[in-house]
């Protein structure tokens, strides 16, 4: 007869099966993955897939491959269908009343509806012990930003893949649907480097109440949130906003660097509501004057001044790669002008205050030497 010696989890003290690999039962492991930074501070690359082997329900999770403010990625195998799959739980925490698990049900739903070949498809929308999650298609060729940092992409590739996005954005826009949180992480490409955007949609749906405290990350990621995000107006964000978040994707792609980049959230939003981008030629001598003409109209801190539409950033950066004249127009010296006082109010009046002082003792000079030689 075969004895099999009973184990338990180190961390809760629950049993778990003898022949898992881990050390802990699946509740403790899923929290480790929404856990802090330090959970997995013995991991040498955070960005390296993590394996795994455990169940979510109809889930088998196999590994972790990628985790941030709203939750944890697993590539996993849906049994039922036996199906490999991204499987995204999002950890809601106490905060969580039935209003909003019925609110994050309803607008996923209405997101997984979407069908379009440039949007990862939801397969399936839950709930289990207290976190909601989504499965999805899982798709080979991993996150852009990952794809970036090993090898930088040709300038032309970067207007393609970035017009291509937009179309799909303008896509859901159409089904009334915004995305609100585009950014590298979220685009993921294929064995053949087409973009898929993933999480559309389903970035409004983690957002507080406004009696709730949740960080920045949960809102969005500030190096790519625009403005009005930043400042927690939810009332002003619309389509142009994602219009935003593409901008900002295409100036790192371009750059190298995002938009804004401070070293805590707070340093980055300050510089996102108090600078303005630098000239993307400035950092990347490749990149000509139109082409950085229309990055920058994408980052307009003046939603008035993006492009319209997503589908008008796509159709611009379309006559760019055509070598056609492009609708964006650069911003003349009077509105920076403009743009420089709306920032520096107290300089501004300082400098104006400056030339008045200096037009008046011109203009006694004047009269004093006009009167002692009439």
């Amino acid at each position: 007869m075969r004895i099999t010696t009973a184990r338990f989890c180190r961390k809760c003290g629950a049993a778990i099966p003898p022949d898992s690999p881990q050390q802990s039962c699946g509740a403790c492991l899923l929290e480790t993955g929404l856990g802090s930074d330090e959970a997995v501070a013995g991991v040498d690359d955070p960005g390296r897939p993590i394996p795994m082997l455990m169940d979510f329900g109809d889930y088998e999770l196999l590994e972790q491959i990628g985790r941030g403010g709203q939750g944890v990625v697993f590539r996993a195998r849906q049994k039922s269908l036996n199906r490999i799959v991204a499987l995204k739980v999002i950890g809601l925490g106490n905060w969580a009343t039935e209003a909003h698990l019925k609110r994050f049900r309803l607008e996923a739903e209405a997101a997984a509806k979407l069908e379009h070949p440039g949007i990862v498809p939801i397969h399936e929308v839950g709930e289990r012990d207290g976190s909601c999650y989504f499965s999805m298609k899982f798709v080979e060729g991993g996150q852009l930003d990952e794809v970036v940092r090993r090898e930088a992409m040709p300038i032309r590739q970067a207007v393609e893949l970035i017009a291509k996005v937009a179309r799909t954005v303008h896509f859901a826009h159409k089904h009334g649907i915004l995305h609100r949180d585009i950014k590298p992480g979220n685009i993921l490409l294929d064995a053949k480097g087409e973009p898929h955007l993933t999480d559309f949609g389903l970035a409004r749906l983690v957002e507080s109440e406004s009696t709730v405290t949740r960080t920045m990350e949960v809102l969005g990621t500030p190096s790519y949130m625009a403005p009005e995000q930043a400042v927690g107006n939810n009332a002003g964000v619309s389509s142009v906003t994602d219009v935003y978040g593409l901008g900002a994707v295409l100036y790192q792609l371009l750059t190298g660097q995002p938009p804004f980049a401070g070293g805590t959230t707070y340093e980055t939003i300050k510089l996102l509501l108090e600078t303005e981008p630098r000239q993307p030629r400035l950092l990347n001598p490749k990149i000509d004057r139109d082409l950085g003409t229309i990055c920058l109209k994408c980052l307009e801190k003046d939603p008035t001044r993006r492009y319209s539409s997503a589908l008008a950033l796509a159709e611009d950066l379309e006559r760019w790669l055509k070598h056609e004249p492009i609708h964006a127009r650069r911003t003349g010296i009077f509105a920076r002008g403009k743009k420089w006082v709306r920032r520096n109010p107290t300089s501004a009046l300082l400098a104006a205050s400056l030339v008045a002082l200096a037009a008046a003792a011109g203009w006694i000079i004047w009269k004093s030497e006009s009167i002692a030689h009439p």
